[in-house]
């Protein structure tokens, strides 16, 4: 059934609910070629000249077409023990090796399963046939999938609606069932390996790794016809005594049967499409992600309305998205899509807002297909289709500017909070119902510790807090400094023999010279590291979130405690010196300049007695105080996409208001 738009947002936003609908993200449907002397290369270039789009708006003109053909002669079919038979058939095709023929019992019972369906599957046998290689034929030679979804529709046109979408899936599930027989038998029955030959059917159970998104999106869209069908054979079996098909819900419903039938035959079309494509076509097709967007494209446009009721996150980008931030949000989502309650209260949309200027080129569009096939959550099938006005307020009134944001609406369609991809980053799926009351609960439960500062961005540190180990994490790229306090601290740990864990974190730019680093750090066993630069980033990303959610809620360093630690550890990654932070569990915590803790751990033998008297951090906190002097010079880089920064920052080392500076920073060493 057609999905609805989203609930509007109020003056000025009304066209973003029809611009996020996701029945607008149906793509069109890979159509590979029969030429024999064809490259694979060929194939695809083939594959996707023959890509027709087309939006919502021209749903009206397909629909009418579409009931042109309809012209029932009042047969009635039984489809629900048809149905069922279906259903068997995608059961058992997936992509697992048979090694075994199933027991005899089960034959017999399968046969008295189906004793009662036999007279009518004999009856439509030939319809369902005719259908299949109709089906075959036209994905094969690479015609439109539209078109050929209309020709299918004329085979169709004496039969129900039901009908119609049961016998359509009936004829894909034959040459879907046998397709996966002979790649499930073919490794160990002679006919099946000789048919998967002249096929040239790929080592598919080899390849899934490559293979998995585009069976991913195959089985949810397959998913998503089933239910689309199911939904449709129950509405039929109403008891019409009871039901007035005047009345309004009825009436509704019924204009929406037709759409519904459309769209999943278009889908068996894409679906068959796409088996069809693995024959002979090669590695080069298998490594293509584009397919399994489209699938999931129509899966989107086949399911329910997914945004009605629900909080919808609009995730708001250009193209140039950063991959590894884009993985973390990637992962977030995912880790809430594990919560069945999360699962079934929210959605994302992505609206990809590019630079009008620029003109939409070949590599924008593969960019954006990448993405696209990278995301998990709903999306837009194309950036044009978004209105100018649209951009402007986005622009304009949720102040964006090519930094992502995710501004979330509840399900009445309200702004809740203008920006919670700093909660997201926090956070993560605690933040749910991500609004702005939700952000201020959080921050009032939030103290300084290393499980704030950190969180589970390595999954060892948790552990090491259960433990009640010592953590020392530093960053930093000067090599030198990293050699002289490595060598300190590991001098006093075997002092004071305390159980302590060194990692190093890097800086918010992990370059080259943090490469080097961790390349020193691991050939010469100074302490742990992060290996992956992802982690590095993403634990900047939190500091920075974290500034910038305490600054948006117009608190400073004088009424908000975590607000200075966050500056300072700012100022750490702004400065040329390394920095140190230690801790034991989540009370005790203690941080300082790299120059000051080196000079400190060197001067152990002055206050190790109080390690002994007061533990480890407490003393060292002690020992610090000597080092902390009204000199230095501390800065504050801030992204600049930040927004609204207040015009006196007050520095976090002596409370004075710091100097505002523009700086135009390459990402160079």
């Amino acid at each position: 059934m057609p999905i609805s738009a989203a609930p509007t947002m109020g003056s000025g936003s009304a066209s973003i609910g029809a611009a996020v609908n996701p029945s607008m993200s149906a793509a069109a449907v890979v159509h590979p070629t029969m030429a024999t002397s064809a490259t694979p290369h060929q194939k695809m270039q083939l594959i996707k000249s023959e890509r027709h789009l087309f939006s919502s708006s021209d749903d009206s003109m397909v629909m009418r077409q579409i009931i042109a053909t309809h012209s029932p002669d009042g047969r009635d079919i039984d489809t629900r023990p048809l149905l069922h038979v279906i259903e068997d058939v995608l059961r058992h095709a997936t992509p697992t090796v048979i090694v075994a023929t199933p027991p005899d019992m089960e034959v017999v019972e399968d046969r008295m399963q189906y004793a009662g369906t036999m007279g009518m599957l004999e009856a439509l046998a030939y319809t369902i046939h005719r259908i299949s290689c109709e089906i075959s034929c036209k994905c094969t030679g690479g015609g439109d999938a539209h078109a050929t979804t209309v020709v299918l529709f004329n085979q169709l046109s004496n039969y129900s609606w039901d009908a119609k979408v049961v016998l359509a899936l009936a004829a894909f599930a034959v040459s879907y069932g046998e397709f996966w027989l002979t790649a499930q038998l073919y490794t160990v029955n002679p006919l099946a390996k000789s048919v998967a030959m002249l096929k040239q059917v790929p080592d598919i159970l080899e390849h899934t790794d490559v293979l998995k998104p585009r069976f991913d999106a195959l089985n949810n869209l397959i998913k998503s016809m089933l239910n689309v069908t199911k939904c449709i054979i129950e509405f039929k079996e109403l008891p019409t005594q009871y039901i007035s098909p005047d009345a309004s819900p009825m009436s509704t419903a019924l204009t929406h049967i037709p759409t519904a039938v459309y769209w999943t035959i278009r889908s068996v079309v894409a679906c068959a499409s796409q088996i069809i494509g693995l024959i002979g076509l090669g590695h080069e097709y298998l490594s293509s992600t584009t397919e399994a967007w489209e699938l999931s494209s129509l899966a989107h446009k086949v399911s329910v309305d997914v945004l009605r009721r629900k909080i919808v996150i609009l995730f708001i980008s250009d193209l140039d998205i950063s991959h590894d931030e884009l993985f973390i949000l990637t992962q977030m989502y995912n880790a809430h899509l594990s919560t069945v309650k999360l699962e079934r209260h929210y959605e994302m949309v992505w609206l990809p807002v590019p630079y009008k200027s620029a003109p939409w080129t070949n590599s924008k569009q593969e960019a954006f297909n990448r993405l696209v096939s990278d995301m998990p959550w709903y999306s837009l099938y194309h950036p044009k289709i978004l209105d100018a006005a649209v951009i402007k307020y986005i622009k304009e009134v949720w102040r964006f500017d090519k930094k992502p944001m995710l501004v979330v609406l509840d399900p009445q369609g309200r702004v809740v909070c203008p920006n919670a991809l700093h909660m997201m980053w926090i956070w993560g799926s605690l933040a749910y119902p991500f609004s702005s009351a939700r952000e201020e609960a959080l921050w009032r439960d939030e103290t300084w510790r290393l499980e704030l500062l950190v969180d589970e961005i390595d999954p060892l540190i948790p552990t090491w807090i259960k433990e009640d180990r010592f953590i020392c994490l530093y960053g930093g790229d000067d090599i030198d400094w990293i050699r002289r306090f490595t060598s300190a601290m590991r001098h006093v740990v075997q002092e004071t023999r305390i159980p302590l864990e060194m990692v190093y974190v890097g800086k918010s730019n992990p370059r080259e010279r943090v490469r080097r680093a961790m390349t020193a750090i691991a050939e010469e066993k100074l302490s742990g590291y992060w290996e992956d630069p992802v982690m590095m980033r993403f634990f900047w990303v939190r500091l920075e979130s974290m500034l910038h959610s305490k600054m948006h809620a117009g608190r400073n360093i004088d009424n908000d405690p975590i607000m200075q630690e966050v500056m300072q550890m700012m100022s750490f990654d702004g400065s040329e010196e390394g920095w140190v932070v230690v801790s034991r569990g989540s009370a005790e915590i203690v941080k300082a300049h790299g120059r000051k803790i080196v000079e400190c751990l060197e001067k152990f033998e002055e206050w190790k007695g109080g390690v002994e008297r007061d533990g480890f951090v407490p003393a060292l906190t002690a020992a610090l105080v000597p080092y902390e002097t009204h000199e230095h010079c501390t800065r504050l880089i801030l992204p600049g996409d930040t927004g609204r920064i207040q015009d006196n920052v007050i520095c976090a080392e002596c409370r004075k208001p710091m100097e505002k500076y523009i700086l135009y920073r390459c990402c160079t060493d």
